[in-house]
């Protein structure tokens, strides 16, 4: 989102959190002293993971007096100290529980908010959990997207855990706050310390189970980039535990890290360690490939940590098993570009082949030849053999056409029995009606449709040169004109 100008949102650095704790203190009583807020480290590490949960690039960590909003995290955009009224959560708040909206847009309590109809921004997914601490309503944990975004149930009692987390980081610093005062006012406050260091121990249990049940992978590296955490899905995917009398030279071997290519991945392109070096990295991708084991595509993101200083504590990094989506996006894009029946190139691949090779043929001054084919007798196979017949002897004609050109070769399907062959570097006319007459040849002998059943098919071919100023259509055009020539001249001999 972008930072607002003006008095009414201010942009909010956690480092200086007097800002935000001032402004509380004005409008109303805080449930919380901001002055000494939990460490950044921890309330930014939850709204990194609860990007990676939800899947949306936006996360905030807000509180919420009478008056005002404070963001105390944020992942995707600024923080900023805005009107309770103009907020997002104060209207999910009142519709109760956790909220979540695929796309406010659509949704008439949200329409006319400044966030949503483009006078602040565009938000359309959008989730929150409320932050109950005690008895008091202290704050939300949202997601949001400028994208329609659907979040399934699992998702969403995620993000629940998370809230819990974050109460639980908020309530450890309001009992360390208050053990402090007892210390220094009686005996008895040692046993309040004692009860306040049970809690934060629980809180850090609580924090290591829900690390342990993520349905992301989490690794972390102190500042000399030895594993410090590695959760059940890391070990899953990694086949064993986080060793931290690794080096950072260690990793990838260790590990199976590798390209996406599938080449040993540098122990300096380590997402971990250059996280140190970078401070921060998104959709970073690489291969998991240990042996005996699936190998993954993961996407990482994560961030450096640093203390209040900013010295380097160490790196937190996120990986997202992206494998399944890649292959499938792999597969829509075959889809998009090939014939569904016989697997050659359709009309939108060959018009790109055309134009790689027009250029080609430019620059070396090489003729490029299209051979533009129609298959004879073809129609008698259908309406005498119906159309699964019809579509083997199609399969069997795109595969003898595919033998007879030369590597390098490209063989279409455009439609019905037509196809298209586009043969770079051919010397001449001549050499073109060499082609085809090869082409020919190949499908003298008749096709099969089944065991036994043969059918007598010819095929027509035509072709055309490229020249100065062809495009695809101009050789294509060119190309179907021959052909239907040499249709005509057969019929005419007969």
């Amino acid at each position: 989102m972008t930072t607002l100008q003006g008095t009414d949102a201010l942009p909010l650095h956690l480092g200086a959190v007097s800002t935000a704790a001032s402004l509380l203190r004005a409008t109303g009583t805080a449930v919380l002293d901001l002055d000494t807020a939990p460490a950044d480290a921890e309330l930014e590490a939850v709204v990194r993971v609860a990007t990676a949960v939800s899947g949306m690039p936006m996360a905030t960590i807000n509180l919420l007096d009478a008056a005002s909003q404070v963001q105390l995290a944020s992942q995707g955009f600024d923080r900023l100290v805005t009107p309770r009224a103009e907020s997002l959560c104060d209207r999910a708040l009142r519709v109760g529980g956790v909220f979540h909206s695929a796309d406010l847009q659509t949704d008439p309590r949200f329409t006319d908010s400044p966030w949503v109809d483009g006078r602040r921004d565009r938000v359309r997914g959008y989730a929150m959990v409320p932050l109950q601490l005690s008895d008091a309503l202290v704050g939300t944990l949202c997601v949001q997207s400028r994208e329609v975004h659907q979040l399934e149930d699992g998702q969403l009692q995620r993000l629940a855990d998370l809230g819990r987390v974050v109460v639980a980081l908020l309530e450890r610093h309001r009992h360390s706050q208050e053990t402090a005062e007892l210390a220094r006012a009686s005996e008895a406050a040692r046993v309040e310390l004692a009860a306040a260091h049970a809690e934060l121990s629980a809180a850090r249990a609580f924090d290591t189970a829900l690390l342990e049940s993520l349905p992301v992978a989490v690794a972390a590296v102190d500042a000399e980039g030895r594993i410090t955490a590695f959760n059940r899905v890391s070990r899953l995917w990694h086949g064993s535990d986080g060793d931290p009398t690794l080096t950072p030279q260690d990793l990838p071997q260790r590990y199976d890290l590798r390209t996406v290519d599938g080449d040993p991945l540098p122990p300096d392109e380590v997402p971990l360690i250059r996280l140190l070096r970078e401070g921060r990295l998104e959709d970073v991708q690489i291969t998991i490939a240990p042996d005996g084991l699936p190998s993954r595509l993961v996407s990482c993101s994560g961030d450096a940590v640093r203390d209040a200083a900013g010295g380097l504590l160490g790196a937190v990094v996120t990986m997202v098993d992206v494998t399944a989506q890649r292959e499938l996006e792999a597969q829509l894009r075959t889809a998009a570009l090939h014939d569904p029946l016989t697997g050659l190139p359709n009309r939108s691949l060959l018009v790109d082949r055309l134009q790689l090779g027009l250029a080609t043929a430019g620059r070396s001054g090489s003729p490029l030849a299209v051979l533009y084919c129609d298959l004879d007798g073809f129609k008698a196979v259908n309406d005498g053999w119906g159309h699964s017949a019809g579509d083997a002897v199609l399969v069997e004609a795109a595969g003898r056409l595919s033998a007879a050109v030369r590597p390098g070769d490209t063989v279409a399907r455009i439609g019905g029995d037509e196809f298209v062959l586009v043969c770079p570097d051919v010397d001449g006319p001549v050499a073109a009606g060499l082609l085809a007459a090869r082409v020919t040849d190949a499908l003298t002998e008749p096709l099969n449709s089944g065991p036994g059943t043969t059918h007598a098919v010819g095929i027509s071919v035509g072709f055309a040169l490229s020249a100065p100023g062809a495009t695809p259509e101009t050789l294509l055009t060119a190309a179907d004109e021959a052909m239907y020539r040499v249709k005509e001249s057969r019929r005419s001999d007969r």
